[in-house]
């Protein structure tokens, strides 16, 4: 039996987690240039997505403390049954992060009404 190869390619990393082509620095410029940012996250094996956790761990160290200053930030998170467990690890998480960089967090919805209450802090 031939083994599976899931990567083509290997790709070496730094100490900063990070290779020339992976776009993050304009994901940074994207921020940078925005006065409001949404994170939008489905549930996935009990937590949000691992690209979005991907996108908040790769921060620390790339990023200033402080650099996001005033920027305001939403998060949206969509899942079944959402439980009140997962729902505050989420809320902790985007928190800290806002904190972390000088955001200003506005809060989480997880369903319709949620998101209409947030969009008035638009």
């Amino acid at each position: 039996m031939e083994p599976v190869h899931v990567y083509k390619e290997r790709r070496n990393y730094d100490e900063s987690h990070s290779f020339a082509d992976d776009q993050y620095q304009e994901v940074i410029r994207a921020i940078s240039s925005h006065d409001v940012i949404v994170i939008g996250s489905p549930m996935y094996w009990h937590s949000m997505s691992g690209a979005i956790r991907n996108v908040l761990d790769r921060a620390y160290g790339v990023v200033s403390n402080g650099q996001f200053q005033s920027k305001k930030l939403f998060f949206l998170f969509q899942g079944a049954a959402l439980t009140q467990e997962q729902l505050a690890a989420g809320e902790y998480t985007m928190n800290r992060f806002a904190m972390m960089y000088g955001m200003e967090y506005q809060g989480m919805a997880s369903s319709k009404l949620e998101a209409e209450m947030l969009a008035a802090k638009l």
